[in-house]
């Protein structure tokens, strides 16, 4: 059951409040030969053209509109490897927030320099201490903690890519979705399920990092993943309750690829569509080349490009190491 609000009207009322703020990115139709090699007719929607290079300013800037005015005043707070808190940044400098931005001790400084660009006020943390930081800074600071994944605002936000897929494309048989803490799929799957209820919502997750997956398996959110993935981006340390029942709800399958498939999937996008993408941006590419090739003939079948934050010298170091 979808709750009421990710119900397609409260969608479409975030959506005319959200637009002016977010770029509508394009959704591509494939060309002839890479949709002969995959076997399917293939589209992507190219969401790593959205402001902060991730969808994740959707959900960062709807928190921000449903912030009251003394809420804003007091700032936001945000945590992540590198994709959230370039959009957390993006949003509070956009807004003239005040912020405190936490972010993995691993994260790329790529990345990190991204959120300097955007007078991020940066803290580093570990992955499996960092939600009680940030919790203690919105409990003891007063800063409003913008959830990366979770959280009615932050779905909203994703949704908002379902409205806009569905009137982009007239029919859809399959969708597969890169997955970490399991709010884009969420959000996405329960807009499009409300429009096209037999389209296939196909959840991908790295084999190091797959909380989702066995949270599903098991019935109940995982409190602590396992992580070892090059795709930092979907490695969420832990899944919560909120975005976890949505996702129970709206996901026909969840699959996972390997590290190397991800570079594979990386190197064919870049030599076939001249994209240079983060691990994370194609794993719906992997898991097509994967699972999929030859499956899903004369199929409509979408790919989110959800988000890509990487330089030259770590793409290069990742698909030529």
């Amino acid at each position: 059951m979808i709750p009421d609000e990710l119900q397609q009207e409260t969608i479409k009322i975030v959506y005319s409040k959200l637009f002016p703020h977010i770029k509508k990115t394009p959704l591509i139709k494939s060309w002839p030969l890479i949709n002969d090699i995959f076997d399917t007719n293939l589209f992507f929607k190219m969401e790593f053209l959205q402001h902060a290079g991730t969808f994740k300013a959707r959900g960062a800037i709807n928190n921000v509109l449903n912030l009251d005015e003394e809420k804003k005043q007091k700032g936001i707070t945000a945590v992540s490897a590198g994709n959230h808190a370039i959009a957390a940044s993006y949003a509070s400098n956009k807004f003239g927030l005040k912020n405190k931005i936490f972010m993995y001790n691993s994260a790329n400084q790529f990345r990190v320099n991204k959120c300097k660009e955007l007078k991020a006020n940066l803290y580093f943390t570990d992955p499996h201490s960092a939600f009680k930081d940030v919790l203690k800074a919105s409990s003891e600071e007063g800063y409003s903690f913008i959830h990366p994944f979770d959280g009615a605002f932050t779905m909203q936000g994703t949704a908002t890519l379902g409205f806009e897929i569905c009137n982009q494309m007239q029919n859809i048989d399959n969708i597969i979705i890169s997955v970490g803490g399991g709010g884009l799929i969420g959000g996405i799957g329960s807009f499009v399920k409300q429009k096209f209820p037999k389209c296939k919502i196909i959840g991908v997750e790295p084999e190091g990092a797959k909380g989702l997956t066995d949270s599903l398996k098991t019935n109940k959110p995982i409190e602590q993943v396992l992580i070892n993935s090059i795709a930092d981006s979907l490695s969420a340390p832990l899944h919560m309750p909120y975005s976890f029942s949505i996702c129970q709800n709206v996901i026909d399958q969840m699959i996972t690829v390997t590290d190397n498939e991800m570079i594979e999937a990386m190197l064919f996008m870049y030599d076939k569509c001249k994209l240079m993408l983060e691990p994370a941006c194609v794993a719906g590419v992997a898991a097509l080349q994967r699972y999929f090739k030859g499956k899903l003939k004369n199929q409509d079948t979408l790919i989110i490009l959800c988000g890509s934050n990487i330089d030259i010298k770590s793409w290069n170091d990742l698909v030529f190491n």
